[in-house]
């Protein structure tokens, strides 16, 4: 018989393995709606920041085009003292002195000589710097977030260091002008090829009229082989794990790192985007543009 005013005490001093497992996975789970919700109000936080940016640029081009009464060249001059080294080496002078050089304001790869690797080309800095020369436009670029504009190469051996404007998630906008949307290459490719370059100054097939050409393009146009295109699964009508003798593991094995969107311009008039969250400008999903283009699909030869 217990004493009398003493109260029962409980046997029970430790949780079961289930109950603790069941414990783990609600921490487990509330842990994970916790990432997934921070992860989206980061996102939204960067889209809204990325949209205040490229909304900057569109003045800017706006104030180019009051300004001048066309778009910005699609061609950019770069001063000889700001070509990168082995540039200034490989250009000739002219009566003694050393001459600017053009670069194509192009959202694609380019190279300088047919053995060089595809570079992107850092569109954004060409057109800041074609832009720039309008004082109301650098007066718009000037109060851009320095957070957001920094100077930048996008391959110091051919490419200059130019003033560049990023999106929220540290990647270059793209700039996408009329001469250089669509796609660009050489002719149709074939299943998984990453397409042949188009060479703009070829005399035989012109991609640009001979007066629309610096004086000696052979030598003052740089980074002269572009090429523009979408490069992933889709592009390739791949609906299910094979199709036409390539599966997705092959289509690793080959250099499908896009280009751009494959985005055309509207009313002629220049646009900006960012590629979102994944850097990736072929998830058209979550691109963030100024005016939302239109869109070329790329031939490919069938086996």
């Amino acid at each position: 018989m217990s004493s009398p005013g003493k109260s029962k005490v409980s046997s029970r001093s430790a949780f079961s393995l289930v109950e603790l497992m069941v414990v783990i996975a609600i921490i487990a789970i509330l842990v994970g709606i916790t990432t997934m919700v921070g992860t989206a109000v980061v996102n939204t936080g960067k889209k809204h920041a990325t949209k205040g940016v490229i909304q900057s640029l569109d003045q800017v081009l706006a104030a180019y085009i009051d300004a001048k009464g066309d778009n910005p060249p699609p061609l950019v001059e770069i001063p000889y003292a700001d070509l990168p080294t082995a540039i200034q080496n490989a250009m000739p002078s002219f009566g003694g002195q050393n001459l600017s050089a053009f670069y194509p304001a192009i959202d694609g790869r380019a190279r300088e000589l047919t053995s060089d690797e595809l570079n992107l080309v850092n569109s954004v800095a060409l057109f800041i710097q074609s832009a720039s020369v309008v004082p109301e436009a650098q007066e718009i670029i000037s109060g851009i977030d320095p957070e957001f504009a920094q100077n930048y190469s996008a391959d110091e051996e051919v490419q200059p260091f130019l003033l560049t404007v990023f999106d929220a998630w540290g990647n270059p906008i793209r700039y996408v002008h009329p001469k250089f949307d669509g796609i660009i290459e050489a002719e149709p490719r074939n299943l998984g090829d990453a397409g042949r370059p188009v060479n703009i100054v070829n005399p035989n097939k012109p991609f640009f009229t001979l007066g629309a050409l610096p004086t000696n393009p052979a030598t003052r146009v740089r980074m002269k082989f572009v090429r523009r295109n979408r490069l992933i699964d889709a592009d390739y009508g791949l609906g299910g794990p094979t199709q036409g003798g390539v599966n997705q593991q092959q289509l690793s094995d080959f250099d499908l790192l896009p280009d751009s969107d494959g985005g055309l311009t509207i009313g002629n008039r220049p646009y900006f985007y960012s590629a979102g969250p994944d850097g990736d400008p072929s998830t058209l999903e979550d691109n963030i543009y100024s005016i939302t283009p239109q869109y070329q699909e790329p031939d490919v030869v069938q086996p």
